[in-house]
């Protein structure tokens, strides 16, 4: 079976981005620059493999959600100070330091699997991690398998971007498992297998517990072999909560995307002008306060996780990964 993806249209004056449908697992992608840069294809493998995640593969722009949408930002870029040199600060909370409840999604013991990789159709994936390899397969920020073991979510369970970066242990009822993190969507509108509690693994993260001729496991939800079900669990980082913005030059329109979290991040606030304002989640994971203009840098920003305990930092006007003192605090 092979799934064709529209070409992705691209409008970029004046920070504008149109872009169009998109078809294939994996589901939509945003890269740094807010771009979607190629049409791509993803093909269906044996036994109904799932097809490919990504960047070129989706609905993106800066205000991308299901068909064409189009947001704008300011049009002039900064000519004005990029911000000083601030000391990146973090505060933490829950229960004073110690572990809070782990507020997860339940699990599902009626699941199923399938597997994709990048060069199915991928440029970027849809919760705007960076790829940092392929053949091998490998996306930033990744805690499992050198990098290699992720995951793209169903459209319901991905919810909108909601449980970018969450771990999922997945079990087969043989007693295999594995565990991967979500960094891209498998679209129910493209790929009929990506129904409520279906995971298009990497490939690499399938063959943990699969055979790649078996294709589709989950003999409870339409798969030809192996009960399957699955969790999600903490992600083991060892590093901060890190924070990047879209454009590392323009003073007028941002967005941000929160990475290398150790839960799933429910929230993301920037404080202007001394009033903490709600940012809104894009599809593709970037955060974005009203119509992009955060005021002067640096940015004072703070993320709440799905348990309600909090990291904060301050960020210039740069490029590259921003790191928090700290990170979210454990839950059990």
């Amino acid at each position: 079976m092979k799934l064709d993806y529209l070409p992705a249209g691209i409008l970029w004056p004046f920070l504008s981005l149109i872009a169009l449908g998109v078809i294939g697992c994996g589901g939509e992608g945003q890269g740094d620059s807010g771009a979607a840069e190629s049409t791509s294809t993803a093909t269906g493998g044996p036994d109904g493999q799932g097809g490919a995640g990504g960047a070129g593969a989706a609905t993106t722009g800066a205000g991308a959600g299901p068909g064409s949408s189009t947001t704008t930002g300011a049009s002039s870029t900064s000519s004005g100070d990029p911000g000083s040199t601030s000391a990146t600060t973090s505060a933490t909370t829950g229960a004073g330091g110690a572990a809070v409840s782990c507020d997860y999604p339940a699990a599902y013991e009626n699941g199923s699997i399938t597997f994709y990789t990048l060069d199915m159709g991928s440029i970027e994936v849809n919760c705007s991690y960076q790829i940092m390899g392929r053949n091998p397969d490998v996306v930033a920020h990744v805690p499992f398998g050198g990098g290699q073991y992720f995951a793209a979510m169903n459209t319901a369970d991905y919810n909108d971007a909601a449980m970018c970066g969450a771990c999922v242990e997945v079990s087969r009822d043989d007693g295999r498992k594995v565990q991967a993190m979500v960094v891209d969507q498998c679209p129910i509108d493209t790929n009929p297998k990506c129904v409520r509690g279906h995971i298009d693994l990497s490939k690499n993260a399938f063959l943990q517990i699969g055979e790649e001729r078996e294709g589709y496991l989950g003999t409870t939800n339409g798969g030809a072999a192996g009960k399957i079900s699955w969790k999600y669990i903490p992600c083991p980082t060892t590093g901060p909560v890190s924070f990047r913005l879209k454009d590392a030059t323009n003073r007028y329109w941002n967005e941000i995307v929160v990475e290398g979290h150790a839960h799933p991040i429910e929230k993301l606030e920037v404080e202007i002008s001394g009033t903490w304002q709600t940012a809104t989640r894009q599809s593709y994971n970037y955060f974005v306060v009203g119509d992009g203009d955060m005021g002067q840098p640096p940015y004072h920003v703070r993320a709440t996780d799905i348990n309600g305990s909090t990291v904060e930092a301050m960020l210039d006007l740069k490029a590259g990964a921003q790191p928090a003192g700290g990170q979210l605090p454990a839950c059990n």
